[in-house]
């Protein structure tokens, strides 16, 4: 008996930890992504990346510190980030705009043959085991345009995406560990195509958000 009870109680405090990461990312990538300076952006994406969570923000923390490499013109270092990214992240995460900035950044720092083999390796298709595995796993999905530790933050956002011509936008909250997490949301999906759908109209209008589900 002790050892079940053993092991439940890891078990619940390894969920626990999951979970806080990602909560814990999803604030901190939404600063970030709020911060003007550059710098302070960058050691904010690093904490993320140094949690080593492997969730969606420890992924766009990777592409957004590539992002700020290539645009300050340390085109080495923003290639490995964008390999990182390109090579490892899941599938649904990768864009054609992703693939051609690492593209870029390869051409930029001189790495002719590195250019050629990537540009075949990942024009291919950029769909790992793993992303299908997510999203065959995953029976609800929805877009997520930020978290945070504040409601009236939250509403902000929220209201700013309606005079935008945004709908279905709700503010879903999440207790963790005493502290009230607030997501700005669209409404939850059945499945991925449907979306997928819904982010592609998106990407028009220069608005940040993730494509999320559990």
């Amino acid at each position: 008996m002790k050892i079940l009870i053993k092991t439940i109680f890891i078990l619940v405090c390894s969920v626990n930890i999951l979970f806080s990461q990602t909560t814990d990312s999803a604030v901190l990538y939404q600063e970030a992504i709020n911060t003007v300076d550059g710098d302070k952006a960058s050691k904010i994406y690093d904490k993320i990346i140094q949690s080593n969570s492997k969730s969606d923000y420890y992924w766009l923390s990777v592409l957004k510190k590539a992002e700020l490499n290539y645009a300050i013109g340390s085109y080495i270092t923003a290639s490995v980030l964008f390999r990182e990214f390109n090579v490892d992240a899941p599938g649904y995460l990768v864009t054609e705009d992703t693939k051609d900035l690492f593209f870029k950044s390869l051409a930029a720092a001189g790495q002719t043959d590195s250019l050629r083999i990537y540009q075949k390796k990942l024009n291919r298709s950029v769909s790992s085991k793993q992303s299908k595995n997510i999203i065959n796993k995953n029976k609800v999905w929805f877009i997520q345009f930020g978290a945070y530790s504040k409601k009236d933050s939250a509403e902000i956002l929220k209201e700013s995406l309606m005079e935008d011509g945004l709908r279905d936008i709700q503010v879903s909250q999440v207790m963790n560990r005493g502290k009230m997490i607030y997501y700005v949301r669209s409404s939850n999906v059945k499945s991925y195509s449907s979306i997928k759908k819904q982010a592609d109209k998106l990407k028009k209008k220069d608005i940040d958000f993730i494509i999320s589900g559990y």
